[in-house]
Formats: structure tokens, C-alpha cells, sequence
């Protein structure tokens, strides 16, 4: 059974979840992705598969880095150019302004997710209120933009780039320039570059892959693509314990960690340390 991680390129004007889907029906396995790209936004999508989509919340938590094109003066209710024009106001800023304003988008941000959005607002999505034309209270959330780079400018439009961590709004992050800038800005184009360690330089395309008759050289094993979690293998009874679901004592007390575990060189899911108690947390089935 094929199982683990499939680097994807996602083609502008489609969901996230549609690209999921077109995947599960042509080659038949299990999939999930660990973060929601717009339908304007091309780029990186990791797509796990099979028995890897029980290890999705290691990858939703990573940093994320994007290109942006944004364009000045204009005011859309989706924060980007698929959404309706709000409003249109004069570019009276310079290039050089509009770099010295991003200085201000760096560190720790308090951020208000956009209207549409998949932000969760009393148990329903905002979107499915801002398409009724319903305005909704967006509490603010904390993000850290750990880069925010100046790359290019041609009034009204500006390039840039962000590494931001997990559940940041770049289209909001262009949105508040605009209005820091008093001139209004939407997204135009985004793409996803990385999400942690993975590039999209070694993503395929998703039209390429779904001319393929099969996947299977194409995925990346689960424990090689957490190879950022320190390893541990058992040996006998110990593993056996574990496979069974039992916790197993340490010789010593540890930080609490994520390690993956193997038998005899075999992958067999992940542990939790906690102080001199090593607990199973996600094994893979049939052990």
C-alpha cells in the first residue's frame, strides 16, 4: 500500500481540496493535505498519502514561504482579484514608501483573518457568511512573518515575498500595507514556495501527475520526510510493548519530544517522551 508524501504543484483556479480529490479518484488511495491553498494561489501542496495522513499535524505547523504581486488602490471584499472592487483610491506613494511601510509587517503580528476565509467563526466557516453578505466578527489572531522582502516595484503593482508561520493571511498581510499605505492593495498572484524543509522546485505539476499511471516513485516515505523528529529503535519486548499500545519506562528522564520509531531498521510510527515515559502516538497499521 502506497504511503507517504507527495509534493504537489497546485495550478491556479482550483481548491485545495479538488487537487486532493482529482488524486484519490485517479490513483484510488487515501489522501489529505496539511494546508489550504486560495484558488488564486499556485504552488506547494504537500499531499499525504495512505497511511501518512495520521501524521498531518506535523506539517500544518510549519513555517511557509510565498511571492506575492500585489497591486495598490484598489479595495476588494476578498482581499485579493476574484473578490469584488470596494473601492479604488489614488496611488499617491512611492516605491520607497512602500518598503519602508513593510518594515512595519515583521515579528509577531496580531492579524484579523479575512472575511473569506476557512476561519472557523461559531462552528461555520466565515465564508459561508460573507457569501450571504452576513458580516461576522474575525478575532484577531498572532502570526510571526520571519521575512517580508521587498522585491520589486512597478506602481500600482509591488512584488513581494514572505516567510510566515502557520495560519497566516498573506492576502490579509497585503490588505493591511494597503491600508497602512492609506491607498488600498489586493492580492493578484500568490504562490506557495515551501512549507518547512520542502521546496516547490521538487513538486510536480498536477497535470503532469495525473497523466501518470502510478505514484509510487514520485512519493516520499513518512519517516524520511520527518526526518526533522530524532530517531529511536527498539529492540524485543520493548517494541513489542509499544506495538501493543503500552507505554515503556527510560533509563532516564527526557524533554518532551516527538521521536520516530523503528524495529530493526523497520519505521513503526511515532513516540511522545515525557520525562522517563515513552508513550506510542501514531503507529502504522498491520504491526
Amino acid at each position: 500500500m502506497l504511503s507517504g508524501l507527495l509534493l504537489v504543484d497546485k495550478p491556479k483556479g482550483m481548491t485545495s481540496m479538488e487537487v486532493v480529490e482529482g488524486i484519490k479518484r485517479k490513483f484510488r488511495v487515501k489522501v489529505g493535505h496539511t494546508g489550504t491553498l486560495d484558488p488564486i494561489a499556485t504552488g506547494l501542496l504537500l499531499v499525504l498519502v495512505g497511511e501518512a495522513t495520521k501524521f498531518s499535524s506535523f506539517f500544518t505547523e510549519m513555517k511557509k514561504s510565498y511571492r506575492t504581486r500585489a497591486k495598490l488602490g484598489e479595495i476588494t471584499n476578498t482581499y485579493d482579484s476574484e473578490g469584488q472592487l470596494l473601492e479604488r483610491r489614488v496611488v499617491d506613494v512611492s516605491c520607497d514608501e512602500v518598503q519602508r511601510a513593510l518594515n512595519k509587517f515583521r515579528g509577531k503580528l496580531l492579524q484579523t483573518p479575512p472575511p473569506f476565509s476557512a476561519k472557523r467563526v461559531g462552528g461555520r466557516r466565515a465564508y459561508e457568511f460573507a457569501r450571504k453578505g452576513l458580516s461576522v466578527e474575525m478575532e484577531p489572531v498572532e502570526v510571526h512573518v520571519y521575512r517580508a522582502d521587498f522585491l520589486r516595484c512597478d506602481l500600482p503593482y509591488v512584488d513581494l515575498f514572505f516567510e510566515v508561520s502557520s495560519g497566516t493571511y498573506i492576502r490579509s498581510l497585503v490588505h493591511d500595507l494597503g491600508l497602512e499605505l492609506s491607498c488600498g492593495a489586493h492580492v493578484v498572484e500568490l504562490r506557495r514556495l515551501s512549507i518547512g524543509g520542502f521546496n516547490v522546485e521538487r513538486a510536480i505539476s498536477y497535470e503532469r501527475l495525473l497523466k501518470l499511471q502510478d505514484v509510487g516513485g514520485l512519493i516520499v516515505p513518512i519517516e524520511e520526510a520527518m526526518d526533522f523528529l530524532p530517531s529511536l529503535n527498539l529492540e524485543g519486548k520493548l517494541a513489542r510493548r509499544i506495538r501493543g499500545g503500552a507505554p515503556i519506562r527510560l533509563k532516564r528522564s527526557f524533554e518532551r519530544a516527538f521521536v520516530r520509531l523503528y524495529e530493526d531498521g523497520a519505521f513503526i510510527g511515532l513516540g511522545l517522551i515525557e520525562g522517563e515515559i515513552l508513550k506510542p502516538y501514531r503507529l502504522m497499521r498491520g504491526l
